[in-house]
């Protein structure tokens, strides 16, 4: 009697892979915003470093900015320079607008008017009270607090502020001669969030090396 014959092993069919797809209505998750710096305490030093015998008071400014920008992933931001009863704007730094209009045109739609000190704004409350302001909604400021949004900004260059924190600057004499004002932080999906403390503390801190800028004679007097 001859062997039973062996059947050939069947072969199991593959399982189709599927591929990952994106449901509807939702969108994979953002990078980082890119102005975020890793380590603010790093980005601190650096910024301080940089400002050591810097000649350019202007230039020395925008790196002020700039480092605050990344420390904090603020999307726009201003520096406010004090000439008697008024705060000019010195530096204008805006992703948003400098996209839409080009950065020289941002400059000279929000530089076009000085703000004055009389007037209940953030940056002239900064300057003359030396206090920093944290705000999660500046379009919402509580109705007991001394100052408001100046809205005319916002209306000028077609933008809307929501967060804003704004920390005074002092020469190497102690006197305020500015404003650094960061706007609308975002948070690793682009969305606009409040100024973290840390961060906070964190600016203020960079702020301080303003002292080591050459600021134009005759200084700013205080208010």
């Amino acid at each position: 009697m001859s062997p039973a014959r062996r059947r050939p092993a069947r072969r199991k069919a593959a399982k189709p892979t599927r591929r990952k797809t994106t449901k509807p209505g939702r969108r994979p998750a953002a990078a980082p915003h890119p102005t975020r710096a890793v380590d603010g305490a790093a980005e601190v030093a650096r910024v301080g470093t940089a400002l050591t015998g810097e000649p350019d008071f202007r230039r020395g400014l925008a790196r002020l900015l700039t480092g605050a920008r990344r420390i904090t992933g603020a999307e726009a931001g201003t520096v406010y320079l004090r000439h008697g009863d008024v705060l000019d704007f010195a530096v204008v730094q805006n992703d948003v607008l400098a996209r839409r209009l080009g950065e020289a045109e941002v400059h000279r739609r929000l530089a076009a008017r000085p703000l004055s000190l009389r007037e209940t704004s953030i940056a002239s409350y900064v300057v003359l009270t030396r206090a920093t302001v944290n705000l999660r909604d500046a379009y919402q400021v509580p109705l007991d607090r001394p100052y408001t949004l100046y809205r005319e900004v916002d209306r000028t260059a077609d933008y809307l502020t929501r967060s804003m924190l704004a920390t005074p600057l002092r020469d190497a004499r102690g006197r305020v001669f500015g404003v650094l004002q960061l706007i609308n932080a975002l948070d690793g999906r682009g969305g606009v969030t409040a100024f973290a403390e840390k961060d906070q503390a964190l600016v203020q801190a960079l702020a301080a090396h303003a002292a080591r800028l050459p600021v134009p004679e005759p200084a700013p007097a205080t208010g």
